[in-house]
């Protein structure tokens, strides 16, 4: 029974070593790598060099190799939390906005980080010139209490202002674009939602440790420790894999969101809608992949924020869906046409004016509800003479 709990251990441990290793990889590449530098990804690196540290330091006391560390090297401002929420925000910042110039607001970041630095920084004089050990005991304790709150603090407010900046930016790219899915940001999303729960993990961890309950708050900790273990394995995907993803249309939300700033309809919209119908229904122009509102409103020689506020109005959508509207049709007339019989469902998708697979099989089935090759059965067999 101990050799498993130590061979259980041991496996433990292995895996935050890896974990840390795998995130200075990846920091260093995204600090080095010429094709993946900008200032998105110097915050980003920042990020995973933190996590790495954290990971690093968990191992190091799990096998307490930090007691041989020097006095002044064990209590060295390592262990800056708040480094990877604010680091997580700027990179949204600048991954959406590269020129970016931070305003006054959005420097507070820093300023959290230099406020647990200068609280971290305690521990040295609190060793150096107090003798009294239960008096030093009670000053880390403090010390560590504050920390852990201008951590979770940071986390709270910096983690859901990034999210708000990705939400901004989906609901730009979906006014905009006809095609989303290779400028989406849907897995920042989804990663900040993961952090976000691991600062649940942390807040309970810590609560848990102000009442006393040791050994369950030790059991939350590791469970958020095996969290950041996955991130740092899932931001490496994205860097190894899916590095095209590390890129976004450029959005300024204040100038460059042209459907937020709504004009009056005037008396010529009805012709000017039946202009846009006929562009698409006649000229088929949803075939175009890479429509966008800017082109359509060229088409139609009048402002984008207007073709949008036409078709927010009229059609009840955005421009992502009122263009896909009419590729899906396209493609559901062409699954039960004798003509296109030779041609397989992804290329009667292409041939609608879909880019890529993932992103036709998500919309075909977020319109009707089935899959292409589900729809074209149901239809089919709906359409079988009974005797």
């Amino acid at each position: 029974m101990g050799c498993q709990v130590c061979l259980e251990d041991g496996f433990y441990a292995a895996i935050i070593l890896m974990a840390s290793l795998h995130g200075l990889l990846l920091a260093t590449i995204l600090f080095f790598s010429k094709r993946l530098k900008s200032k998105a990804n110097a915050f980003l690196a920042l990020v995973l060099l933190k996590m790495s540290i954290v990971l690093g330091f968990e191992f190091s006391y799990y096998f307490e190799y930090g007691a041989f560390l020097p006095l002044y090297l064990h209590y060295l401002p390592y262990y800056i939390t708040s480094i990877i929420p604010v680091g997580i925000y700027y990179f949204t910042l600048f991954l959406i906005q590269p020129d970016l110039a931070l305003n006054s607001f959005e420097k507070l970041g820093f300023v959290a980080i230099c406020l647990e630095v200068v609280v971290d920084l305690m521990y040295l004089p609190l060793h150096l010139l107090i003798q009294d050990q239960p008096f030093v005991e009670m000053g880390e304790n403090y010390i560590d209490t504050i920390c852990q709150i201008i951590g979770l603090l940071s986390s709270l407010i910096f983690l859901p202002w990034a999210l708000q900046r990705v939400s901004q930016y989906q609901r730009f790219l979906y006014a905009n674009y006809s095609t989303a899915n290779d400028k989406s940001l849907k897995w920042l999303r989804n990663f900040l939602g993961w952090l976000l729960g691991l600062v649940v993990l942390w807040f309970l961890s810590f609560i848990q440790q102000l009442l006393g309950f040791f050994d369950a708050s030790e059991f939350t900790f590791e469970v958020l420790t095996l969290g950041l273990v996955m991130s740092l394995f899932w931001v490496g995907y994205f860097v190894i894999l899916q590095s095209n993803w590390f890129q976004a249309v450029p959005f300024t939300p204040e100038k460059g969101d042209k459907t937020s700033m709504p004009t009056k309809l005037s008396a010529n919209t009805e012709r000017y809608h039946e202009s846009l119908l006929a562009l698409m229904e006649e000229e088929k122009l949803y075939k175009d992949i890479d429509l966008t509102l800017n082109s359509l409103s060229e088409r139609l020689q009048i402002s984008s924020g207007y073709v949008s506020q036409i078709i927010n109005e009229k059609e009840q959508k955005n421009f992502f869906e009122f263009v896909n509207t009419y590729r899906v049709e396209a493609v559901k007339s062409k699954l039960l046409d004798p003509a296109f019989n030779n041609y397989t469902i992804m290329g009667i998708a292409l041939e609608s004016g879909f880019k890529s697979k993932s992103t036709f099989n998500a919309v075909f089935k977020k319109f009707t509800g089935q899959t292409p090759s589900g729809y074209k059965r149901s239809q089919l067999k709906t359409k079988v003479p009974t005797h």
